[in-house]
């Protein structure tokens, strides 16, 4: 994926989805690029909050992303983490890649970051017990 496609940063959070949010992408002419769903960890939202960082992934790769200033769009660190997003739009400043075999040896400034994503219980994008539609019929 072209990570200089990637120009904007736009992060949707609803009461209604229990913690979830979502996390999308866009071009400079405001096409979707990736997209991903999940909730935010402790660590994962101070990230976000106070180091202006956010780390997404598709198959083969993760992405730390850097944006430049929240510009009011997001809660303030002393504010609950369960406060309504409604399309906060950020500008994204930088993008590092690394490949999902190798996240270990990422800079500094982003080692925490990946740290935090790959360990985040709540991962909605890759855990195993969000198996919906998964039906158990018990053998008597």
């Amino acid at each position: 994926m072209d990570t200089n496609n990637f120009h904007h940063l736009v992060i949707n959070k609803n009461r209604g989805w229990r913690g979830l949010a979502e996390v999308a992408i866009l071009t400079e002419t405001h096409d979707t690029q990736l997209t991903m769903t999940f909730s935010f960890s402790p660590n994962m939202w101070t990230d976000l909050i106070v180091h202006n960082k956010i780390v997404v992934q598709d198959i083969n790769n993760y992405y730390v992303i850097t944006f430049a200033d929240t510009l009011g769009n997001l809660p303030k660190p002393s504010q609950q983490r369960s406060v309504l997003i409604k399309n906060a739009v950020l500008t994204i400043s930088k993008v590092n890649t690394y490949a999902k075999d190798a996240w270990t040896s990422a800079e500094f400034g982003d080692w925490k970051p990946m740290l935090h994503f790959v360990k985040n219980k709540n991962n909605h994008t890759t855990s195993d017990w969000n198996c919906i539609g998964l039906r158990v019929v018990p053998k008597i």
